[in-house]
C-alpha cells in the first residue's frame, strides 16, 4: 500500500502528458515543470479571455490555479507557506478603498517592507492569484509583505488604476511602523501590469516634490515580467504571440478596455520613455516564454542608460505569470530566491558602515590614566 501513491502520481503524470501540449507555438520549450502547469491549465479549459464575457474572462484559470490542482488530482493537499500574521485591511485608493493583503513573517520587526500590486491584466488578476508570490516573498525575505488590488478595466478607464496605485504607495507607506516595519527601507514591486503601477508611480513619486505634493522614493524596485510598453510588434510578441498564458490578442483586449484612446501615455507607455534619472536601484525579472519581455528589455536598457543600477534576470523554460510558483516549478523557486537574495543585499550593503582613514585601537583606561 506505501507503493501505491508513487504509482498514482506517475500515472496522473503520464495521464497529463496525453492530454497535449498547450496551443499555441513558441521558439523556445517551457521546462518540464512549467509545461506540467501549462498542461494542467489547458485541462481545466482554459480559454481566451476576449472571447468571453468580463464576467467569464476574469475567471478563466491562472498558472496559479493549475499549480494548486496539480497535487489535488492524487488526493494530496495543496502546499502551503506559513505566515505568522496574515490579515486584510482596507487601503485607500484615489476614489474609495482597495482590497489590501498583509503578510508578516515570524520575529518581523523593523524589517524592510515589499509594497506590491498583482499581475494579471488591465482588466483581471486578483489578491488570490497573488497569494503564493506574496508568501514565497514574505517566507524568503523575512519582510512584512503587503499586496494592494486596484480597480480594474473597464470599470475604472485609464489613469484610474495608476491613480490607485499612488494613493495605495502612500496609504502603505503611512501603515509600516503599525506593521512592524521600517519606512526607511520600501521595496516597491509589482507584477506584469502591476510592475507598469509599481514603476509609474516611483517616476510620479520622484516628480511630486516639484508639484509641491512631495512623496518619498521607493528604496528599490522589484519588477516582474513588466508590462512595460503598448507595442504588440516586438520581436518577443511574435515569438509567442499566441503561447499561453498570455496571447497578444488578450493584450490588445486588456489594453483596449483600459487606455484605448491613451496607449501613447508615458503612464501606460513606459517603455518609450526616457526620463529615468533618479529611479531606485531596480532589479527586473524576465521569462523567456513572454511576449512582454522585448519592451522589458528595451525599459531596463532606457532606465541603465539613464545611470538607473538595474539588474536584468533571465528565466529560461519559464513563462509570463511564473513567479510565485516557487512550490511547483523550479525556475519560479530560483526566481524567487534570487529576488529575495538581491533586495537583501543591496540593504545589507547600505547599512554597512564605511571606515574611512586609519582605524585606532580603543585606548584602555589604565593606560588612559598614566
Amino acid at each position: 500500500m506505501l507503493r501505491l501513491a508513487p504509482l498514482l502520481l506517475v500515472s496522473t503524470l503520464l495521464a497529463a502528458c496525453t492530454q497535449g501540449p498547450p496551443q499555441g507555438s513558441t521558439p523556445y520549450a517551457p521546462s518540464a515543470a512549467m509545461l506540467q502547469v501549462l498542461t494542467e491549465r489547458q485541462a481545466m479549459h482554459a480559454k481566451e479571455p476576449a472571447d468571453l464575457e468580463l464576467s467569464e474572462a476574469r475567471d478563466v484559470p491562472s498558472l496559479v490555479d493549475a499549480a494548486h490542482a496539480i497535487p489535488n488530482v492524487v488526493g494530496l493537499p495543496a502546499p502551503t507557506i506559513e505566515v505568522s500574521q496574515f490579515n486584510q485591511p482596507t487601503a485607500s485608493g484615489a476614489a474609495g478603498p482597495l482590497s489590501a493583503r498583509l503578510y508578516r513573517p515570524a520575529l518581523a520587526k523593523n524589517t524592510p517592507a515589499i509594497i506590491f500590486f498583482p499581475g494579471g491584466t488591465w482588466a483581471s488578476g486578483s489578491l488570490d492569484t497573488a497569494d503564493d508570490t506574496a508568501r514565497q516573498l514574505a517566507a524568503r525575505t523575512g519582510w512584512v509583505v503587503v499586496t494592494v488590488r486596484t480597480r480594474l478595466a473597464p470599470e475604472a478607464t485609464f489613469p484610474a488604476e495608476h491613480d490607485d496605485a499612488m494613493a495605495a504607495y502612500q496609504w502603505a507607506r503611512s501603515k509600516l511602523r503599525s506593521w512592524g516595519a521600517d519606512p526607511t527601507r520600501v521595496v516597491l514591486g509589482g507584477e506584469g501590469p502591476g510592475a507598469n503601477l509599481a514603476l509609474s508611480t516611483a517616476l510620479l513619486a520622484r516628480d511630486s516634490a516639484a508639484a509641491g505634493r512631495p512623496v518619498p522614493l521607493p528604496d528599490y524596485l522589484l519588477l516582474v515580467t513588466p508590462w512595460a510598453g503598448t507595442a504588440t510588434g516586438t520581436p518577443s510578441m511574435s515569438e509567442n504571440h499566441d503561447f499561453p498564458p498570455l496571447t497578444r490578442t488578450t493584450i490588445r483586449w486588456s489594453q483596449n478596455l483600459y487606455a484605448p484612446d491613451n496607449l501613447r501615455d508615458p503612464r501606460i507607455d513606459l517603455a518609450a520613455r526616457q526620463d529615468f534619472a533618479q529611479m531606485p536601484p531596480t532589479l527586473m525579472v524576465l521569462a523567456e516564454i513572454d511576449p512582454l519581455r522585448s519592451s522589458a528589455e528595451g525599459l531596463a536598457a532606457r532606465m541603465t542608460a539613464a545611470g538607473v543600477p538595474v539588474e536584468t534576470r533571465l528565466y529560461r523554460g519559464a513563462t509570463y505569470d511564473f513567479f510565485g510558483l516557487g512550490a511547483k516549478v523550479p525556475e519560479a523557486a530560483t526566481a524567487e530566491e534570487d529576488a529575495a537574495r538581491a533586495m537583501k543585499a543591496h540593504f545589507v550593503r547600505n547599512e554597512v558602515p564605511v571606515l574611512r582613514g586609519p582605524v585606532r585601537r580603543p585606548v584602555s583606561r589604565s593606560r588612559a590614566r598614566r
